[in-house]
């Protein structure tokens, strides 16, 4: 385990797992569904009984779940989506995808951000300039432009306190990583990120509101379980 201070006095424990990945989203609605991109860009799935990833094919450069457990994916700006075992091509090109509240969202090859319509088959634009994207539990989009940190309140952009390099949201909770590495869950009460401590470069979280992040520097897989 790797910990950090937690509010300047606790500590935040954050327990190692299994193999190595590219990239990691979480998503579900009762149970976690947690996926990651290996090192050779394939999906896996985590199965806590077995303690270990299954493979589930495909190729990407980014990932996003669904409440219902489904994974998306980017490969070379193309977007899919998993249909039992087989990928599905998607309309439109991404250079980012996250999914939320229900909803999926990307930021296009303008930097734009998108709404997945299911119905019309086609992304609604919704403004901005970002470079990455994070949907909470109530399908409001949180993005990243050169570090700086807004969300989405209607139809404007409100622009949020602090600094990230990678940003997540579920289980009501939105969390990022900050330009020293560590790990922030946001706390709207106080309008301000508390320090979760930890070192990681990717993050996700689960619709219980546990984050996994990828270590700072390097591939290995690491998920937070409490404070001591």
């Amino acid at each position: 385990m790797f910990s950090g201070t937690f509010s300047g006095t606790a500590f935040a424990q954050w327990e190692n797992l299994p193999g190595k990945a590219k990239e990691i989203a979480a998503g579900g609605d009762s149970t976690a569904s947690v996926w990651v991109l290996g090192e050779n860009n394939s999906a896996y799935k985590w199965n806590e009984n077995s303690f270990s990833w299954e493979d589930f094919g495909g190729k990407g450069d980014l990932i996003a779940v669904t409440n219902q457990g489904r994974p998306w994916v980017v490969n070379n700006k193309q977007i899919y989506r998993l249909r039992g075992r087989t990928w599905q091509s998607m309309p439109g090109k991404a250079t980012a995808i996250a999914a939320g509240g229900g909803t999926v969202w990307v930021l296009g090859e303008n930097k734009t951000a998108f709404k997945w319509n299911d119905e019309a088959f086609s992304w609604e634009e919704f403004g901005g300039n970002a470079d990455l994207i994070a949907v909470d539990s109530n399908g409001i989009p949180w993005v990243v432009n050169n570090k700086q940190i807004y969300r989405l309140r209607g139809r404007n952009w409100q622009s949020m306190p602090g600094k990230a390099t990678a940003i997540a949201a579920g289980g009501g909770t939105v969390w990022v990583i900050g330009e020293n590495g560590q790990v922030y869950q946001w706390n709207d009460q106080a309008f301000e990120w508390m320090n979760k401590g930890g070192k990681a470069s990717k993050i996700a979280v689960t619709p219980q509101g546990v984050p996994w992040v990828l270590q700072d520097g390097g591939t290995q897989i690491y998920r937070l379980r409490g404070t001591m």
